[in-house]
């Protein structure tokens, strides 16, 4: 019996309809063309353009799956409050190429992205190297590689993504056209750092309106060669956890999406910065982070639509037809390694079934490899517009402060801090976090199947090796 298409038969509570003409309140109303259309001083010689295309697809699953994000939930997902969908941006200028995939997904395994970036890369006559994979990191959708979570692997889902993820990579570079890309940054205040010290040496999950979170929320606007919008990225750091049932969706970067399309007629595309201590508050009566309604979120993604038509105020023009992208992968070492014995004990005492697995796992893998790895390879990759004007793709939930740390860097050049990307490897902490340990820093590697958690030294490593790809690339 075949299986309802839950994207079909359940319904959508997108902030706009499938078609983008039914408004909500919520959000402000449709920017006129002449506001869409970047400002005729501001287009450039028609014989120094990049090429652009920009291309988005469906990738909701057509039944129940399981959901991959949260470690408590215990069956399959039960419909669909969002779509989601994957996006790809294909940017050509004389010298090099590049295709950048977005996705509303949690990331992508090491493995899982390798093998993306390779079929992607058959399929356009490009090179691994020319091709970033970024996610949303919503928790409302499909565990489709292997992760130690509840529940299967959706592997069905995971080949048939595969094929969507080409698709939309393809399709891109085929309706590539002359254009120009503007920039615009604004400042949000959504979200909240949620490592909170607790006064007696550690941290608690808790708000802290004081510790450290990029604010920039960072826009590319595409347009045509004649200033038509053809298409935005927005990248802001901030958990997409604001949601945990068991419904599909892309959770606030979805409702931010749906929004500034059905405003400018143009695809809206999102990823996220360097979120991993960072995350969405709702404020209310009680302590800690509270589950917003789906008004709540609904009506927080507006917020953050009209700070993206306030930030087009201060627009400016990206010369972008010599662009390059560079992409290397280092090693990130982990701390001391469980032993035989101490995963054998593991095994027996521990109370988790989710940590339990992880246990086993890898006590299988030492007793056919000989030995557990002694670092987790990281990919990084830049893409620059030119010599002042990057964006710089790295794998990993990063802490808000190396994201930060990074831009600091590389001043006077403006950069933009893109984490998620290509291999979800797991929590990448500041070495500053180390003192007070917690979640990320401590209890969160069996997550991702890593033996141990992350040397202090991997902000320092991270911040060198992006340094010295620049470098080399000067």
């Amino acid at each position: 019996m075949r299986l309802p298409n839950l994207a079909e038969t359940l319904p959508c509570h997108s902030a706009w309809s499938a078609s983008g003409g039914i408004p909500n309140p919520k959000f402000p109303s449709p920017i006129p063309e002449a506001e869409i259309r970047n400002p005729k001083s501001e287009v450039p010689n028609p014989n120094a353009m990049p090429k652009i295309g920009i291309a988005s697809i469906d990738i909701t699953p057509r039944f129940p799956v399981w959901m991959c994000g949260y470690g408590s939930r215990d069956h399959k997902s039960e419909g669909v409050y969002l779509k989601l969908k994957t996006s790809a941006i294909s940017l050509t200028g004389t010298e090099d190429e590049a295709i950048i995939v977005t996705a509303d997904l949690i990331g992508y395994g090491i493995e899982y992205a390798a093998r993306a970036k390779m079929v992607i890369a058959e399929a356009t006559g490009l090179v691994p190297r020319q091709i970033v994979l970024t996610a949303t990191h919503t928790h409302g959708g499909p565990l489709f590689y292997p992760m130690t979570m509840p529940g299967e692997t959706e592997s069905e889902y995971g080949d048939w993504l595969l094929e969507r993820l080409v698709t939309a990579a393809a399709r891109a570079r085929k309706k590539r056209i002359n254009g120009f890309i503007s920039f615009s940054r604004g400042r949000s205040r959504f979200g909240v750092c949620r490592r909170l010290p607790d006064g007696e040496g550690g941290v608690r999950f808790a708000p802290n309106p004081n510790g450290p979170i990029d604010r920039d929320l960072d826009t590319f606007w595409f347009c045509s060669s004649r200033g038509r919008l053809i298409g935005s990225l927005t990248v802001y750091g901030c958990h997409p956890t604001s949601l945990g049932h068991y419904e599909i969706g892309g959770d606030y970067p979805g409702f931010v999406c749906s929004g500034l399309s059905a405003q400018t007629g143009a695809p809206a595309l999102w990823a996220t910065g360097c979120a991993g201590n960072v995350r969405p508050w709702f404020k209310s009566k009680e302590p800690g982070f509270a589950r917003p309604s789906m008004t709540q979120v609904e009506t927080a993604a507006a917020g953050i639509v009209k700070e993206l038509v306030r930030s087009r105020k201060r627009i400016v023009y990206v010369p972008a037809e010599r662009l390059t992208v560079s992409g290397k992968f280092h090693p990130l070492p982990y701390r001391r390694l469980p032993g035989k014995t101490a995963l054998t004990r593991r095994i027996k005492t521990e109370p988790d079934p989710l940590k339990r697995r992880w246990a086993e796992t890898a006590l299988a893998q030492l007793k056919t490899n000989g030995a557990l790895p002694q670092s987790c390879p990281q990919e990084i990759q830049i893409l620059a517009l030119n010599e002042n004007f990057r964006t710089v793709f790295l794998a990993g939930e990063l802490l808000a402060e190396i994201g930060l740390r990074i831009k600091d860097t590389l001043k006077p050049a403006t950069t933009v801090m893109v984490a998620y990307a290509n291999g979800l490897i797991g929590y990448v902490p500041g070495k500053e976090t180390y003192s007070l340990g917690g979640y990320e820093v401590d209890r969160s590697h069996h997550i991702f199947g890593r033996p141990a958690p992350f040397v202090r030294s991997v902000e320092d490593r991270i911040v060198a090796k992006v340094r010295s790809m620049i470098e080399d690339n000067a």
